[in-house]
C-alpha cells in the first residue's frame, strides 16, 4: 500500500509515482506501463475515446491512499471524471486535481512532496 501517489496524465501517456516517505528524496519509484493512445480527431470530428486508457491507469493506482492528479490539458479532468463514474473506490482517494505544464519527473516529485505535506497537515 502506497501512502502518496501522483499521476501526471495527458491523452498520450500517464506517469505514476508512488512516494512512501516524504522525508526521503525519492527517485522515480514507478512509471506506469500503460499504452499510449491516439489524440487525433476522427474524420467525423469527434475525439477518440480514451476510456480504456483511463481504466488502465486506474489499475496502476491500486491501493494508493492519497492520489494527486496533475496535467496540462483536459485529460486530468476527464480521468478524474472517469474515476468518479467507474472507479468510485479510487475516486474517493483523490485529494486534488491540478494544472501543471509538462513537468519533468524531478518537478513532479517535488510538487508531490510539497502538496502531500500540506494535505497531511490539513488532514
Amino acid at each position: 500500500m502506497h501512502q502518496h501517489t501522483i499521476v501526471s496524465i495527458d491523452h498520450h501517456v500517464a506517469r505514476v509515482f508512488h512516494l512512501d516517505a516524504l522525508e526521503a528524496l525519492p527517485e522515480k519509484l514507478q512509471e506506469s506501463a500503460v499504452r499510449e493512445t491516439d489524440n487525433r480527431h476522427h474524420a467525423d470530428g469527434k475525439r477518440p475515446d480514451h476510456t480504456h486508457f483511463y481504466d488502465d491507469v486506474a489499475k496502476v493506482l491500486g491501493t494508493a491512499v492519497e492520489i494527486l492528479i496533475v496535467g496540462h490539458g483536459p485529460a486530468k479532468d476527464e480521468f478524474n471524471h472517469r474515476l468518479g463514474s467507474h472507479h468510485k473506490d479510487i475516486a474517493a482517494r483523490v485529494v486534488g486535481v491540478e494544472s501543471i505544464d509538462k513537468p519533468t519527473d524531478k518537478q513532479l516529485i517535488a510538487l508531490a512532496k510539497k502538496r502531500f505535506k500540506a494535505i497531511d497537515a490539513w488532514l
